[in-house]
């Protein structure tokens, strides 16, 4: 625990503070306070509600008081763990409210710098267009090449030869954006073996192409907008998630601190209660034989 303390920089966490925490510390207290007096409000409802069905009557007199120590104690649970719920909903309010700022603290940070100029974003653009041509260049040749086999190798009768070598062209011609398709399949290959064919069998390079065209007329701060927008869904889909595992921690323990005492009741009941009423009770009279 130490080294984990240790390892902190709570430099960076006053800076994170400072600039997204404070300017709502209105908003977290205020989540922090209604939450505890919720708390106190059920802690007193539950206590009175236990004490109407005498939970902490017992017996005995001195494990009668003792058994009252309950009531402080349920309302000790009920306000701490209020006390945490409100303090972690209140940094997941705040959090919420700041998650377009936050977001754009994140890109500034990481990769911010990718459309910062016009210059920088037309040079990944042409490295896009670059590749595009590329692979319809390497798809032409492909079907070049592959027309210009079949035609060399004729079977010697004119009339198979023709209708070979036109419907060959034909279909070539045709299905060329199927051998751009698997020329881009095999880029995605070489990145990634998990690649699949499907997800590139019906590009076509003339509507890619297209698409190159209109993202190149896109200002780059519409590109970064959209850009901020998905880390920023993203980054609440993160916090969405640690606040209810969070929540259903906090929930867990609270359960389990509030049925301690009912299981000392169930003792008592079971037990201690049960020895006591037998000991109390009427003893059996002998049998008396009368002349």
């Amino acid at each position: 625990m130490k080294e984990y303390i240790d390892s902190i920089d709570w430099s960076e966490i006053w800076e994170f503070s400072k600039q997204f925490i404070l300017p709502n510390i209105g908003w977290f207290i205020f989540w922090l306070v209604l939450f505890i007096i919720l708390g106190l409000i059920l802690g007193i409802v539950f206590n009175v509600f236990l004490y109407r069905k005498n939970i902490f009557t017992r017996d005995r007199k001195y494990y009668n008081w003792i058994a009252k120590l309950w009531i402080p104690y349920f309302m000790i649970v009920f306000l701490y763990f209020s006390a945490m719920i409100g303090l972690f909903y209140g940094g997941h309010s705040v959090l919420k409210s700041e998650n377009k700022n936050i977001t754009a603290n994140i890109y500034s940070k990481t990769i911010g710098t990718t459309f910062s100029s016009e210059k920088e974003k037309k040079d990944f653009l042409h490295t896009l267009q670059t590749l595009s041509n590329s692979s319809e260049d390497v798809s032409k040749s492909m079907t070049e090449a592959l027309a210009i086999y079949i035609k060399q190798n004729n079977s010697g009768f004119s009339s198979v030869d023709n209708f070979k070598n036109s419907s060959t062209s034909y279909l070539l011609k045709k299905y060329e954006s199927e051998v751009y398709s698997a020329c881009v399949y095999g880029f995605m290959k070489v990145v990634d073996d998990k690649a699949n064919m499907k997800n590139v069998k019906d590009i076509d390079y003339t509507e890619f192409k297209s698409l190159l065209q209109k993202l190149d007329q896109i200002e780059p701060q519409r590109i970064e907008l959209s850009i901020q927008s998905e880390m920023g869904r993203k980054l609440q889909a993160v916090l969405d998630y640690i606040f209810k595992e969070i929540l259903k921690h906090e929930l867990f323990f609270f359960l389990l601190f509030l049925i301690i005492p009912f299981i000392e009741y169930f003792i008592y009941l079971k037990f201690i209660k049960t020895k006591e009423s037998d000991l109390n009770g009427p003893k059996p009279v002998d049998n008396i034989i009368v002349p």
